[in-house]
């Protein structure tokens, strides 16, 4: 810009040494030629004044954009919430499950207890040796400590039986008590000193079983157990 201001200014000076030189001339050829050189140098400087006025009302016109503002990175999408409701469902089977694995497992001991419980012929001990007397006795003994151990199994599995499973377990816990009362009174037949003792604790050994064995099919219905008949 200074030099463009620079240039006009030298241009009016020489437009103003022209007609200085126009009036100072002698002849009429000399005159006119000076006097058009000097109109001709102010036309110049006139025109350029003109373009910078113009080119400086256009740069003043000229709006600045302002800069574009920075895109913003889009927003990292969170994750979906866990689905609480199938995570509950999931636990809960898995906790029945496992719970069914336990009790079916005490269950089943149970049941051999009784199957060979049943196998004790109380009526029939009147014709056999001492010997024999004396294994069926041992035999009961036996019976009675494993109809415990039982026991002892189902309140070790209780710690992982679910709510859904505590009819299944008040079932098998019920028929635990009367497969023990039913080995009890076995082991006290052989320990009778009368008739009278024998048959009131042969009679509560057949009840006891014929208890356990309901007790035990339907804890087996109630876990879905294969053997339920049994």
């Amino acid at each position: 810009m200074k030099t463009d201001l620079l240039l006009l200014t030298l241009l009016y000076a020489v437009a103003c040494a022209s007609f200085i030189g126009a009036i100072n001339s002698r002849g009429p050829a000399r005159v006119a030629l000076s006097y058009v050189l000097a109109i001709f140098t102010l036309c110049a400087a006139v025109f350029h004044t003109s373009q910078y006025v113009a080119g400086e009302s256009a740069r003043e016109e000229v709006v600045v954009a302002p800069p574009p503002e920075p895109v913003k990175p889009p927003e990292p999408v969170a994750p979906p919430p866990p689905d609480t409701a199938a995570i509950n469902a999931s636990q809960r089977d898995a906790a029945i499950a496992e719970g069914k694995h336990e009790l079916a497992g005490v269950l089943e001991s149970a049941r051999r207890t009784a199957r060979a419980l049943a196998s004790l012929n109380l009526g029939a001990v009147a014709d056999i040796s001492d010997e024999e007397y004396e294994a069926l006795q041992n035999r009961a003994i036996g019976y009675l400590s494993e109809a415990r151990k039982n026991k002892d199994k189902l309140a070790a599995a209780s710690a992982k039986v679910p709510p859904q499973l505590k009819d299944a377990q008040e079932l098998l816990a019920k028929g635990i008590e009367s497969l023990i009362a039913a080995a009890y009174n076995a082991e006290r037949f052989f320990k009778s000193e009368n008739d009278t003792e024998e048959k009131s604790h042969a009679a509560a050994f057949r009840r006891g079983s014929q208890d356990a064995g309901a007790a035990f099919r339907k804890a087996g219905e109630a876990l879905g157990s294969q053997d339920s008949g049994d």
